[in-house]
């Protein structure tokens, strides 16, 4: 990524942390795949002073609604029985808890524009999985299973947070990292 001038500026593209080009073919996995690269690179702007963000999303290896980016911002997902979950897209349909109690104190100060180029929701059929998941390494008869993961993860995004952006255009961009920065 780059710094502007201006020093608060930072622009930077999610593929060069988390795409599919740094990915072999053959090593393609939806089910482990996470941003938590793009959430290091924001964190480690923010570290050296940036509070505003240019960041591109697409041409992810991702199919995880965006998690690996929260978890390295300090969001924590828990499944019912209070355990902390890894950010994969195989711990989706069991996230019971969103805690935001070790976010980022900086990240208050930050604003985000979000370069994106596709208009598709989260989920159903041109969403996230079914439209992207395919490019990812999601096999046809995986589609329907994961695409319910993905309405779990909304729905309790919805409850924690009090908003639900499922639906909003670019929501299901970069394996859903849309959604994780419009909610």
């Amino acid at each position: 990524y780059g710094i502007m001038e201006d020093e608060t500026t930072a622009i930077m593209e999610m593929a060069q942390a988390g795409g599919i080009i740094l990915v072999d073919r053959h090593d393609l996995d939806p089910w482990r795949a996470n941003t938590e690269g793009v959430g290091e690179m924001i964190r480690n702007a923010i570290d050296r002073g940036c509070r505003n963000f240019i960041i591109g999303i697409g041409g992810s290896a991702t199919t995880e609604g965006g998690i690996g980016m929260l978890t390295a911002l300090g969001y924590e997902f828990y499944d019912k029985k209070g355990r902390l979950l890894a950010p994969i897209f195989e711990n989706l349909g069991k996230i019971a808890r969103i805690s935001a109690d070790n976010v980022l104190p900086e990240l208050k100060e930050c604003h985000f524009q979000i370069a994106c180029d596709v208009t598709n929701p989260l989920c159903g059929e041109n969403g996230a999985v079914y439209v992207y998941g395919p490019q990812k390494g999601v096999r046809l008869d995986e589609r329907v299973f994961m695409d319910s993961q993905m309405r779990q993860y909304a729905a309790r995004t919805a409850e924690c947070f009090g908003v639900d952006h499922s639906e909003d255009p670019g929501a299901g961009a970069a394996g859903g990292l849309g959604f994780a920065f419009l909610s």
